[in-house]
């Protein structure tokens, strides 16, 4: 079978996530306004305390006014939905090719420092970005797995999650709707003076866990294997063929100058429109945690290394990042220390480079010690705009667990 990338998602090279361990992104600016008349005080909707109960939305989809840009988030239609398993999946669908069905039941993330800057004039620096036009410095708690009251940027099932939004610059001038504004925006580690957008009682316990533990993402869910029945014998059939999974870590980052689908050919900004509203999802790939290789877009998903070291007798299994500690992701073996096979053959468009045993790629990235360290690291690159526009992903900050 020819060997090709199973994936929905192509972009440009000059964007492409910059995984090293640099300095977070100096910021600039004063806050910002969503409602403010020129010259006045800026000011946010909720509060800087996380209440039990979540904010009103900040928007609706009647909700149009011109030269605004709405701020939004989702984990699109694959974390709302999951991604189910086809042996052989429509193209350019992304699905994990060893056969596991992954769902989730939570995603929660806290973003912060949201802004508009003018555009970036170094093409050689992608990160780069003009002068501060708005930023808002609040922080937001958000369960991204749900559903959210306005349509995707994704389209098709996927929803989005109001945030915020943007009515005119920090000095009270009116967005330009000739301007391609520079967005940007961080995620921190979860924080109790974060607003609650949507975070329900289990939600907020969780999210309790992630303040303390200095975690900036938590993500769970189950992954049923639906692939071809393992022959007796064989180290698949000693694996559960369900797995709970909790990957809770710190990966605090700025995502910067994120290109724009909407604009046409990956050019980065929002453009304010003197019509109506201009649109600014913040978007997580879930497949990011699951990919097989660092450093390049859009690689093979695999569960069968998360599989293998999964906990519990019987068909369910459970399994945290802190199983796949000392798990060397260049030489996967299983609790038992045998090595992982790679089963992916089975799925149409990919063809095992070594079957008696997968390695999953760094790409020459320094300081991945072992598993754990891969999944969150790979995860750390999914942030977006408006569906798949890539960001220059820069970490402000160590790996935590």
């Amino acid at each position: 079978m020819p060997d090709t990338k199973l994936a929905a998602r192509t972009h440009s090279a000059w964007a492409r996530p910059v995984l090293t361990l640099l300095a977070a992104l100096a910021l600039s600016g004063a806050g910002c306004s969503d409602a403010t008349p020129a010259g006045a005080a800026p000011t946010y909707p909720g509060t800087d305390a996380l209440g039990a109960t979540p904010a009103p939305s900040a928007f609706t989809m009647a909700t149009n006014a011109p030269r605004t840009v709405q701020v939004s988030i989702s984990s699109e239609g694959f974390g709302q939905q999951g991604f189910a398993y086809a042996a052989m999946p429509p193209a350019g669908e992304p699905v994990f090719v060893d056969g596991w069905e992954v769902r989730f039941s939570r995603i929660l993330v806290t973003v912060k420092n949201v802004r508009l800057n003018g555009p970036g004039t170094t093409p050689s620096d992608p990160a780069a970005v003009g002068g501060a036009v708005a930023l808002n410095p609040r922080a937001y708690a958000v369960n991204v797995q749900k559903q959210g009251p306005v349509t995707g940027a994704g389209g098709g099932e996927e929803t989005a999650i109001p945030l915020f939004v943007f009515t005119a610059a920090d000095s009270g001038a009116a967005l330009d709707p000739t301007v391609r504004y520079a967005f940007s925006y961080d995620t921190v580690a979860a924080t109790m003076a974060a607003t609650n957008v949507n975070l329900d009682a289990g939600d907020l316990t969780a999210y309790q866990t992630m303040v303390t533990r200095g975690w900036t993402q938590l993500i769970e869910g189950t992954a049923t294997y639906r692939g071809t029945a393992p022959a007796p014998g064989s180290v698949f059939a000693e694996y559960p063929t369900a797995v709970r999974f909790s990957f809770g870590f710190g990966a605090p980052s700025t995502y910067a100058n994120c290109n724009n689908p909407d604009n046409g050919a990956d050019a980065p900004g929002v453009q304010p429109s003197a019509n109506g509203r201009a649109r600014a999802q913040i978007t997580f790939h879930m497949d990011h945690a699951f990919w097989e290789a660092l450093g390049r877009e859009d690689p093979p998903l695999h569960f069968d290394p998360i599989a293998a070291r999964a906990m519990g007798a019987g068909a369910m299994g459970v399994v945290t990042l802190d199983d796949l500690m000392s798990v060397v992701p260049t030489n996967l073996r299983d609790r038992m220390n045998r090595p992982v096979p790679d089963r992916g053959g089975q799925t149409m468009g990919y063809t095992a480079r070594n079957a008696a045993a997968l390695s999953l790629d760094i790409g020459g990235t320094a300081g991945i010690n072992d598993l754990r360290d891969f999944v969150a690291f790979s995860a750390r690159a999914a942030g977006h705009l408006n569906a798949d526009g890539l960001c220059a992903v820069r970490p402000a900050g160590a790996l935590r667990f």
